[in-house]
């Protein structure tokens, strides 16, 4: 006969505020069987298990709690862009930007408000690696073998932007002269570093990734902090 889970001190405070698993799972709208085999929330399921459960997400998730405050400020950013996208109207939110006479793709239009997040994840990354604007800009494009540090902090920039920033790969690539399959590749190289292995896919210091083992990768905190400091900026700066 199997044991009962296990909950972690998170879960079993939701719980009990909820007023148990099967008003827990009421009220977030799924099976109390599905909620009762969980050892802990998921990620995903953060912010709707806290809210109703009536308390915090980091009281139900303390070890993600930099991930928590992050997603705030990329809610908070969310909120600013419908809002600019309501008051600007169609019109107003668009720019064009010519493709690049070298060939490499660019976009025909753009919102503006994208375009200000690309330039604020430059100037961003600029200041953190101690360059000018113009030296990431003016990075050469490709060239083999290890990136330079002006060409690792546009690529810093441009995951920055897609992920914290929301915008979409292909704008990304058109505004700092590079192809999307780049972009997207330095998006998923910045999440899987900032990251880490959920904990629960780890046993004991190892998780299997496409058929093989190997070793668990921690989250990085210095990415985790300099997020926080881009939206932080974006927050104070347009709010």
């Amino acid at each position: 006969m199997r044991g009962a889970i296990e909950r972690d001190a998170g879960l079993t405070l939701a719980i009990t505020r909820a007023g148990g698993v099967c008003a827990l799972a009421r009220k977030m709208g799924v099976t109390h069987q599905r909620l009762s085999k969980l050892r802990r929330a998921p990620r995903d399921q953060v912010f709707a298990l806290a809210k109703a459960a009536g308390v915090e997400p980091e009281e139900v998730r303390p070890d993600l709690s930099e991930w928590i405050n992050a997603e705030r400020d990329r809610q908070w950013l969310d909120r600013a862009r419908a809002r600019f996208a309501i008051a600007a109207g169609e019109a107003a939110r668009k720019v064009e930007v010519w493709p690049r006479s070298d060939g490499r793709p660019g976009v025909e239009t753009m919102d503006v408000l994208d375009l200000g997040l690309v330039v604020a994840a430059v100037r961003f990354a600029a200041g953190e690696r101690g360059m000018t604007v113009d030296q990431v800009l003016r990075a050469p494009i490709g060239g083999g073998g290890s990136p330079t540090p002006e060409q690792a902090a546009r690529s810093y920039a441009a995951s920055l932007v897609v992920v914290a920033g929301g915008v979409g790969a292909r704008v990304v690539a058109g505004v700092l002269g590079l192809t999307r399959q780049a972009v997207e590749k330095a998006a998923e190289r910045y999440l899987r570093a900032r990251d880490g292995d959920d904990e629960d896919d780890k046993v004991g210091d190892r998780v299997m990734e496409r058929g093989r083992v190997r070793r668990a990768k921690t989250a990085d905190e210095d990415l985790w902090a300099a997020e926080r400091r881009f939206l932080a900026q974006l927050a104070g700066g347009t709010a």
